[in-house]
């Protein structure tokens, strides 16, 4: 069994070592995103629409979309 997985966020493809959560993956992608979600900007969600934790555990292929709060 491989150390690190590979995950997805939006379409950009993140190298983790196995065991990272959700949150993770975010700051390997951008610092801001992580705070932003800690903010309540941004929420996470699965591959199938189902909301993430930045707690939430990660497998190799999982997929993450970023969905952002609309401004009025």
């Amino acid at each position: 069994m491989s150390e690190k997985i590979l995950v997805h966020v939006d379409d950009q493809p993140v190298e983790l070592f196995r065991g990272m959560q959700a949150k993770h993956a975010l700051i390997s992608v951008d610092q801001s995103l992580y705070k932003a979600a800690e903010a309540g900007e941004i929420w996470l969600e699965d591959e199938s629409g189902f909301r993430l934790g930045l707690e939430g555990a990660l497998h190799d292929g999982a997929r993450i979309c970023i969905r952002r709060k609309k401004m009025k």
